[in-house]
């Protein structure tokens, strides 16, 4: 497995689009909770009492969960990296090549597969790391207290991370994978979920979409209640999400191996 991770890498490591993204996602992390930790601290110097009735998001243990819901909107920065990789592929023809000089279908897709959750563990790191700073920057002391929630980080990573890939699979076409995989994130899922939860009162069953159920996991720091009403247990939303993994990795696989070169 090393050897085919090693390929990998050479197969990326002077792919600039693949750098510029991963560079752009990193700077965005950071910056999107300093621009809401800097709301925040204006927002309390010009209404002190808005921190007793909310309390402070980016001190711990709150700051894990934090850290995670803003960061959980730029998860489409690796999703849209993995189709363009996987893509590359199909239009380079390097699979077919990959396959002539002795990989499987199996073993070929396999190794992206292990890159997907590979990038997956760095923006857990990634978010472990923003959400220590902007905790050590507020007021408090450290706390472990909530760190399940980059757990949940992790979970959702992968989810979306599989998604894109399975995506490029399917269109083979970057521009299509890419529209697709930001419209269902960021129009589709959020107006079924909301026209389910406040107009038809279906609130639990809206939950279970494909990327919403990852979503649940890590709601918005404050108004759960109102955002998430019903939400349902922590295990019934894991045992969803073990369905969809296992859903993307069957038809990802699937559709490589059985598909012409």
């Amino acid at each position: 497995m090393l050897h085919l991770l090693k390929i990998e890498w050479l197969k990326i490591k002077n792919y600039r689009a693949f750098w510029v993204f991963g560079v752009l996602y990193l700077i965005s992390i950071f910056l999107i909770n300093y621009i809401a930790w800097k709301a925040h601290q204006r927002t309390v110097e010009a209404m002190p009492a808005s921190e007793q009735i909310l309390g402070n998001p980016f001190a711990f243990p709150k700051v894990w969960q934090t850290v995670g819901w803003m960061s959980s909107w730029l998860l489409y920065f690796p999703g849209m990296i993995i189709i363009m990789l996987m893509v590359n592929e199909f239009n380079f023809k390097t699979h077919r090549q990959n396959i002539i000089d002795g990989l499987s279908r199996q073993q070929f897709i396999g190794v992206k597969i292990l890159l997907c959750i590979i990038m997956a563990v760095l923006i857990t790191i990634i978010n472990v790391i923003t959400g220590f700073v902007f905790g050590s920057m507020s007021q408090g002391s450290f706390s472990w207290e909530g760190f399940e929630n980059i757990g949940y980080v992790f979970l959702q990573a992968i989810a979306y991370i599989f998604f894109a890939l399975m995506l490029a699979v399917l269109f083979r076409r970057s521009g299509l994978a890419i529209i697709v995989f930001i419209l269902y994130g960021l129009i589709f899922e959020w107006l079924a979920t909301a026209l389910m939860t406040f107009n038809f009162h279906m609130a639990p069953y809206g939950y279970f979409f494909p990327l919403q159920v990852t979503d649940v996991m890590l709601p918005i720091p404050f108004g759960k209640k109102v955002f998430y009403p019903d939400t349902p247990a922590i295990g019934v939303l894991m045992a969803a999400l073990a369905v969809y993994l296992f859903a993307y990795v069957f038809f990802t696989r699937r559709k490589f191996v059985t598909d012409d070169l």
